[in-house]
């Protein structure tokens, strides 16, 4: 079997937007190649270009998340490109607001197809690749509920969902070598309100949960 230490290591990020393509470039910078998915391509493509300017080695892939022909099809045609991938970032609020439910659909199966369907299929086929890599890691980004639900009880459900299936997965992958951190994204006080996070802080946040791989990082306050 070929070896894949021969190739650079290889991130792949899962609903771009503004604060994951600084992501993108500095892990660039640093040696990585950069697999850009997303329903949304012509934000797709201007992302690509953008990394291009940069000299990052990337490339970008239109992808349904809740279609699991569409993902099995993306995936095989990346694995062309990098044999090798080491990280996975889900962006969920991204990818909630790309679903397209069906006729009659809810908000609530948007939020489910984005965060649960979705992830089960990128990560069913990501395990096999990390395992013959020998390690792996998931980063799942989702917005921090507050600590009384808060009144976005649609988004609370399916994160209570995939936090359910997450803790079974977690138990599978031990001794794999393989690890799944949920980034939840607060906001920080500012006088008597909050303010949104910068990109600058979500940028260091998510460094700081790639660096040390923990099982649940909020960056700002819930």
């Amino acid at each position: 079997m070929e070896s894949l230490d021969r190739h650079p290591p290889c991130t792949i990020i899962v609903g771009v937007s503004g604060d994951l393509l600084e992501v993108a470039r500095q892990l660039g910078r640093q040696g990585e190649q950069i697999g850009l998915l997303s329903r949304n391509t012509q934000l797709l493509y201007r992302y690509k270009e953008l990394l291009d300017e940069c000299g990052v080695r990337c490339q970008a892939y239109a992808m349904d998340v809740t279609q699991a022909q569409s993902v099995l099809n993306t995936l095989m045609t990346l694995a062309a490109w990098s044999p090798r991938v080491d990280r996975m970032i889900y962006n969920i609020s991204v990818l909630a607001a790309e679903c397209d439910s069906e006729a009659g659909g809810s908000e609530l199966a948007r939020m489910m197809e984005a965060s649960f369907l979705g992830f089960v299929n990128c990560f069913q086929l990501l395990q096999p690749m990390f395992k013959r890599l020998g390690h792996g890691h998931a980063l799942l980004m989702t917005e921090a509920m507050s600590p009384d639900g808060g009144p976005d009880a649609i988004a609370s459900v399916g994160q209570a969902s995939l936090r359910i299936y997450l803790k079974a997965l977690r138990n599978e992958l031990i001794g794999q070598n393989i690890s799944l951190t949920e980034v939840q994204l607060g906001r920080v006080p500012q006088g008597e309100t909050v303010r949104d996070l910068t990109c600058e802080e979500v940028v260091a946040g998510l460094f700081d949960a790639i660096r040390n791989r923990p099982t649940e990082l909020t960056i700002g306050q819930r």
